[in-house]
């Protein structure tokens, strides 16, 4: 047997979206964890989550309820995860066990029994006591506390359990507390605001046996359950997508446009098309996900924090596109996320889930200045570029970023980092000339690709957008082709 088949049966898979790649591979099989947090974390229905989905006859839950909340409550409350199934219930493979009126009146001795009785009577795989921390009120010293813990503990490991001690330890009192030396594994949910937004995050303290993350990752709760959001760990660049793309390019279908570029954007590049209000952005972009749909036969996303898809259609109507056509074919999708509503973690992964699904090949964010207007480091912001243009790579796709830049400013992009990420560089501009603005446009950076350089005549009418090149314009040749062209 590989090591990695052995490591592979050595966990277990928790159903919870990016967790088992937070723990790199699942958890420890028999490992012993305290998931610690304030009320309202989502530490219930992540392990809930987890019993459910693991749960079958040959690997029985047993879940200790310690704060009396009624079963038929309990059970009213999972009705609305999609997670949760009865049947898993009926047949026993999970069940749930009051311990809250023996605690009151018995202690702390008696309760460690009947968990006992019930591990014996049930055989199970995996335990969960919820919530643990009610049995520091019951304790009378921290001593006392300590050998109880240490008790559960062995006794899980006896029976060759997967514990799970749930309470609302914050992380101050999961250092003090004697747990923290007792377990294999400490996991904190917790919230606060992060870039802006309120989130509830999850952060793996410890882990035994598992190179696991060490950051903290924002999660929600809905229907699924929980969802954590982790593309820092999730979304890597794929180095069989360059081998795979290798000199492949696609032309935009921009008149003109393919001209300034040259022979074509190689695949796996993603492109930064920068410029003030009004200069054309949006319909440079949305142009090329339409042309490539309709001359090239390549899908494309067109993901908006702006413009709705009707008022997108409208534009599209107005030049005389189609749009609705390639709609409809499934060529082209159209993802409109308004800006009070962006999670910039959550909305990677939507991104990323939307371009494997539909095999896009073009793919338009429009723009990533809205998309990332709640961040003010300007080092997350280039990390989150980073982390568009790896979905843009991974997929043997191109990508084109639209970004905003303050009038009268030398900028390029509207972190000033985000360029230094990105495999080219669109800028268009307007200047007055009497009664009228002139739109120009510059391949102001290319990378391995020969590009003309220079301001470029730019109008957008019927059809769409068409370039007229300077006469005295030729292309910019790189050091590497020129030496090239040369021998």
């Amino acid at each position: 047997m590989s090591k990695q088949k052995k490591a592979d049966k050595e966990r277990i898979n928790t159903g919870v979206r990016n967790l088992d790649a937070l723990l790199n591979g699942g958890l420890p099989l028999r490992s012993i964890s305290v998931i610690g947090g304030h009320p309202g974390a989502g530490k219930t229905t992540l392990i809930q989550q987890i019993c459910f989905h693991n749960a079958n006859p040959k690997c029985k839950v047993l879940y200790f309820q310690t704060l009396s909340e009624p079963t038929a409550k309990t059970l009213q409350y999972l009705k609305q995860f999609s997670f949760f199934d009865k049947k898993k219930l009926d047949n026993g493979s999970v069940e749930f066990v009051d311990l809250g009126g023996i605690m009151r009146s018995k202690g702390l001795e008696q309760a460690s029994a009947k968990i006992m009785e019930h591990m014996k009577r049930v055989r199970p795989t995996i335990v969960v006591i919820d919530s643990f921390k009610v049995f520091n009120d019951l304790s009378n010293n921290r001593e006392e506390l300590r050998k109880f813990s240490y008790e559960i503990a062995i006794n899980l490991m006896a029976w060759e359990c997967t514990g799970f001690l749930l309470g609302e330890f914050s992380a101050e009192e999961l250092q003090q507390s004697p747990l923290s030396s007792i377990v294999d594994g400490i996991i904190l949910m917790t919230a606060q605001e992060t870039s802006g937004e309120q989130q509830r995050l999850i952060q793996i303290l410890k882990m035994r046996g598992t190179d696991h993350a060490r950051d903290s990752f924002p999660l929600v709760l809905n229907e699924s359950g929980v969802e954590i959001y982790s593309p820092r760990v999730t979304i890597r660049r794929d180095a069989k997508a360059d081998a795979k793309g290798m000199g492949a390019r696609i032309n935009t279908g921009i008149t003109n446009l393919d001209k300034l570029i040259g022979n074509g954007i190689p695949s796996g590049s993603s492109l930064i098309i920068s410029g003030v209000a009004g200069t054309g952005k949006t319909l440079l972009v949305l142009e090329a996900i339409y042309r490539g749909a309709k001359e090239f036969n390549e899908k494309g996303l067109f993901v908006s924090f702006e413009e709705t898809e009707e008022r997108l259609l409208a534009s599209a109507k107005g030049l005389g596109w189609n749009l609705e056509r390639e709609i409809k074919r499934g060529m082209i999708e159209i993802l409109f996320i308004p800006q009070t509503d962006i999670l910039v973690e959550r909305d990677l992964l939507l991104i990323n889930d939307r371009i494997e699904r539909m095999n896009a090949k073009r793919v338009a964010i429009d723009s990533i200045s809205v998309f990332m207007h709640k961040i003010s480091n300007p080092m997350l912001a280039r990390e989150k570029t980073f982390q568009l243009a790896t979905l843009i790579q991974k997929s043997s796709a191109v990508g084109f970023f639209t970004t905003d830049i303050p009038y009268g400013s030398s900028q390029i992009s509207r972190f000033g980092v985000e360029e230094t990420v990105v495999d080219g560089i669109i800028v268009l501009n307007s200047v007055k000339n009497g009664h009228h603005r002139e739109r120009n446009i510059e391949v102001y950076k290319m990378r391995n690709t020969a590009h003309i350089e220079g301001d470029h005549d730019m109008k957008i009418g019927k059809g769409g957008i068409a370039i007229t090149i300077r006469q005295d314009s030729k292309p910019t040749i790189s050091k590497k082709q020129a030496a090239k062209s040369s021998s």
